[in-house]
């Protein structure tokens, strides 16, 4: 996101969602065309909305500020928040969906009482990021889906959920995409318990580097040595068959190359909370 400058908001108007609705309709969905810097009033809102840029460059007007638009863009707007748009020939396409406050308000309480993110951001700029083009895609076509249907609370609950899945997930891939190329493949590829057994050697042979320098790029993009960064690739997977198997926890932990079952213990417990006894009764109770 790259602020340009200032912009007037001498003549904000005050946008009510009712006035985008029609009868029994909960929110509004449009896929929006924008060719001048007149296309849309400068505003704020009683609802919250968000887009996407489906294609095109132009310039977002928020809060006072101006900040460029590029394709795969995607900005959540807070009803406090004053905005418009502008685009000097190139076309801006954007999707857009705006829904109610008391919406909002319920997916905090719901799904994210304890974020300071998203929506609930207090930054002067609200939150932006930028999607993989096949995201997008994906996003525009569920937009596509709900604009065939009555729009609903369903409706609306099921994409917005859609939405924020995808965007959480891709919250917690930002570190893998500032990793090296070479590194994302040797996670990829460290994925079976031949590797596990042999501990870092198979990780560290995977990425084509020695063993000093692929600990310091681990410990510069996660955070985590060389040995927990592979601990937890092995822990994870061990928690896979925990859920999907039967196989007794003594043998999963050592095909996952924990030759201690009290040091595999230790690690379950502080990567899950709880004992692997306790996280597949859990997991495999029905109720």
């Amino acid at each position: 996101m790259r602020p340009v400058q200032r912009t007037d908001q001498s003549s904000c108007k005050l946008f009510n969602l009712t006035d985008f609705l029609a009868k029994e309709e909960v929110f509004h969905i449009a896929r929006v065309f924008i060719t001048t810097r007149y296309d849309i009033s400068y505003h704020s809102h009683d609802y919250a909305e968000l887009f996407w840029v489906e294609n095109g460059e132009g310039v977002h007007h928020i809060n006072g500020n101006k900040v460029i638009l590029h394709a795969n863009d995607m900005v959540l707007i807070r009803p406090q928040d004053e905005h418009t748009f502008s685009s000097s020939g190139k076309n801006l396409t954007i999707v857009n969906i705006a829904f109610p406050r008391e919406t909002l308000d319920y997916f905090h309480e719901r799904y994210f009482a304890h974020s300071d993110q998203y929506f609930w951001s207090e930054n002067l700029y609200p939150y932006q990021i930028k999607l993989p083009e096949h995201l997008v895609k994906r996003f525009s076509s569920r937009a596509e889906e709900a604009m065939r249907f009555k729009r609903s609370c369903m409706q609306m609950d099921s994409l917005l959920l859609f939405i924020f899945r995808n965007i959480q997930e891709l919250e917690t891939q930002r570190d893998y995409l500032s990793a090296p190329s070479w590194l994302i493949s040797a996670i990829k590829e460290y994925n079976h318990t031949d590797q596990f057994r042999l501990g870092t050697a198979p990780f560290v042979e995977l990425c084509g580097r020695n063993a000093d320098y692929v600990n310091r790029v681990v410990k510069q993009v996660f955070q985590q040595t060389l040995t927990e960064f592979v601990n937890d690739i092995r822990i994870k997977y061990a928690a896979d068959e925990l859920i999907l198997t039967s196989i007794p926890i003594k043998l999963i932990a050592y095909a996952c190359g924990f030759e201690s079952i009290a040091y595999f213990y230790k690690q379950f417990h502080l990567r899950y909370g709880q004992t692997p006894s306790d996280y597949r009764k859990l997991n495999q109770k029905i109720v």
